[in-house]
């Protein structure tokens, strides 16, 4: 019997959650303009809705202030957040059952504190101030919301603000003024009035204090029952605007994000959850919202903060005289770096035009090596033994005959086989004296260059780059052995694999901030996962470098000439803005508190959900993305993650193989295969199923 009940209790308890899903998805759908334009007085609720906070969750707020008091008056002798987020409810509880006031004041939850823990005033006192204090600096207006306010105050409507709050009410009016909330008519206030929404009383004084129909009345706020349903009751006129964190994590891709971190999130994850979601979740016109800024803003800019400060910290611990930031995947780098390090004295850095093409082939030096032979034949598709000579500025008309004694007929013969590779190789050795040539021409305006940009000075010099494999490490090293110049090199990378400690043992110190010589290795799958992804957060404006020429006594880099499309161009440039406004909103809450060090576990979360568990929706969008190389006048394109049709597997499934294993991004592909047969939630629904079986 008792069974019984519970499981009708349940199913009772589903139907209202359900029920209550779709009121909620009515009222998402109203026109908040409109609703505006038929009422004469419009209240708004203050937090989470005209106002948010710039940590996740209200009880981070006590988080900053006990390490605040600490850092400012030495240790506490109890939990300060666990006692202070226990006091509310307690002392509410206590005052409601002796006088039957609904909502307390700061002060009193604050007397409640001392009487239990048996504290000094003084403690007490300092600790309310650094509350109040940090409320102030961590408060940040709703941009979103506050248009809505602004065309109240622009058509001559009433406004007054509602809400149910402990502090007091200056703190409240500072707060609202500090975020362009300067004009209303009057500041409802539960911890003044003693009424509160929650209870539906605080709506009874509203209408009893400004006279007027209920019916003329707006309230807009984000808690369901107190803000919408009581004051439904009173014959108020609701808009429900959801919490934007709600929102954001009914979101299937931010559910997945929160999941990979633990319950209690660090400072430096709860500000970053709220940065993401005060800028992306608080907009409600979704055909505004930006893909590739928002793109930049929730995934680059938290690993840019992350890698730059870790950046930073070995520069001036290894007392690095001078940091160079290698074209391409440096250009980013290198802005963030000097955004990151206004004004502090950290060292001096450089963004350094090099490729690997650029700096090896000036390491060429009376013989061609297997490294050289590496990089001379390495093979593209569908390019002719032309393509390769063109590449290193030989002219291949001038070689046939060595090109025939290769054993190609001609240099139009694509290198397609291991077998062309190994004639391939075959043609650069019997060019050996061609190809030197070239390179010590090349070395000549390199070695100008470097000297000018002051690489060559004696000093501790570091390489910052993406990675990953230290070979471009190891090519100045190579390089600094033919000029016989002692180059104190140290390299640091975004990351770097297994396979650099070849260079480390040869006296090359290198390190990587999200993957060290491949450990840990969940980071190191991530990256592997689709390596060109990560390789397109940290493009630059400018093609890849060939060489270097002299012109008026300056050293210029010669460009690739090929250039991305306009339309790439302006991804990069979007997301790279939000990337940027990412990192400036961050350290902006870093300043009312402390410095946070961002781990590699917590730069790398954001996209390794994306790359590893995209939506339908997602692998589309990031499939589509091309990856292209150059190689003389010759492009190779290839799409991260592009499929062929729905039931191309079943129809032609040589041709889906082919498919698959060329794309860059596996498991983009088979999200974005599958999700042509399967509708999303289907899929989520299959997904959600596997998951609690494994689970059992």
């Amino acid at each position: 019997m008792i069974l019984v009940k519970q499981k009708v209790k349940k199913i009772k308890l589903k139907i209202l959650n359900r029920c209550i899903k779709l009121i909620k998805r009515l009222y998402r759908n109203n026109d908040l303009k409109k609703l505006i334009d038929k009422s004469d007085v419009v209240s708004f609720d203050i937090f989470d809705t005209v106002i948010v906070r710039k940590v996740l969750n209200p009880s981070d707020i006590f988080t900053i202030v006990e390490k605040l008091y600490i850092k400012k008056y030495g240790t506490l002798s109890f939990e300060f957040k666990k006692t202070r987020t226990q006091a509310e409810p307690e002392a509410t509880k206590i005052a409601s059952e002796i006088s039957g006031v609904q909502s307390l004041n700061l002060d009193e939850i604050y007397r409640h504190i001392q009487q239990k823990q048996n504290l000094d005033i003084k403690i007490v006192d300092r600790l309310k101030a650094l509350e109040i204090e940090t409320e102030q600096k961590f408060c940040v207006k709703n941009e979103y919301m506050h248009t809505f306010y602004q065309y109240c105050i622009d058509n001559g409507k009433k406004v007054i603000f509602t809400s149910d709050m402990y502090l007091p009410e200056n703190v409240i009016t500072n707060i609202l003024h500090d975020n362009g909330y300067t004009t209303f008519n009057k500041l409802y206030l539960s911890s003044t009035i003693r009424k509160s929404k929650s209870k539906g009383a605080l709506f009874s004084h509203i209408l009893n204090d400004i006279a007027c129909p209920p019916s003329s009345i707006l309230h807009i706020g984000d808690y369901f029952y107190a803000d919408i349903i009581n004051a439904m009751k009173k014959g108020i006129k609701t808009y429900y605007y959801e919490k934007p964190s709600e929102r954001a994590f009914q979101r299937p891709e931010c559910k997945a994000l929160k999941e990979r971190y633990n319950n209690c999130l660090s400072m430096d994850e709860s500000i970053y959850f709220a940065t993401v979601i005060n800028k992306v979740f608080t907009r409600r016109d979704n055909n505004k919202a930006n893909l590739w800024y928002d793109f930049g803003y929730i995934y680059c800019g938290i690993i840019y903060l992350g890698f730059i400060r870790w950046l930073t910290t070995n520069l001036v611990e290894q007392k690095i005289d001078k940091a160079f930031f290698l074209a391409r995947d440096g250009y980013m780098m290198h802005k963030v770096y000097n955004l990151m390090n206004q004004g502090k004295a950290v060292p001096p850095s450089h963004y350094m035009y090099a490729s690997r093409r650029a700096i090896n082939i000036p390491t060429i030096c009376n013989e061609i090596d297997e490294s050289s032979l590496k990089l001379l034949c390495n093979i593209f598709p569908n390019l002719s033994v032309e393509h390769y000579l063109d590449r290193i500025q030989i002219n291949s008309d001038q070689h046939i005959s060595k090109i025939i004694e290769a054993g190609f007929t001609g240099k139009t013969d694509k290198v397609v086989s291991a077998e062309d590779k190994k004639k391939l190789a075959n043609l650069f050795k019997l060019l050996t004296k061609e190809v030197c040539q070239v390179s010590a021409n090349e070395r000549k305006n390199l070695t100008s260059y470097l000297d000018q940009i002051g690489f060559l000075k004696p000093g501790k010099i570091a390489i910052v780059d993406i990675g990953w494999q230290g070979t471009m490490q190891n090519s100045i090293h190579k390089l600094s052995h033919i000029l016989n110049q002692k180059i104190d090199v140290t390299g640091y990378y975004v990351g770097t694999f297994d396979t650099a400690k070849r260079y480390v043992s040869k006296g090359l110190p290198m390190s990587g901030y999200l993957c060290n010589f491949s450990k840990p290795k969940e980071n190191y799958d991530v990256i592997v996962g689709c390596v060109h992804l990560f390789e397109f957060i940290f493009s630059a404006p400018h093609g890849s470098v060939i060489n270097f020429k002299s012109d008026k006594g300056e050293i210029d880099p010669v460009f690739e000439e090929h250039v991305s499309s306009h339309r790439t161009k302006e991804i990069i440039n979007e997301f790279q803005e939000g990337t940027l406004d990412f990192i400036k909103d961050f350290m902006q809450t870093e300043s009312d508190c402390w410095k946070m060090d961002i781990s590699p576990e917590s730069s790398i979360n954001p996209i390794s959900r994306l790359l590893t568990a995209p939506t339908y929706q997602e692998s589309v969008q990031f499939g589509n993305l091309t990856h292209s190389e150059y190689v003389g006048s010759n492009n190779y394109e290839r799409h991260l993650a592009k499929t062929s049709g729905s039931w191309s597997a079943f129809t032609s499934p040589l041709k889906f193989k082919k498919h698959y294993y060329s794309s860059l991004w596996k498991v983009g592909f088979r999200r974005r295969y599958i999700g042509n047969i399967l509708p999303e939630r289907m899929f989520s629904y299959i997904k959600k199923i596997k998951k609690q079986r494994a689970a059992v």
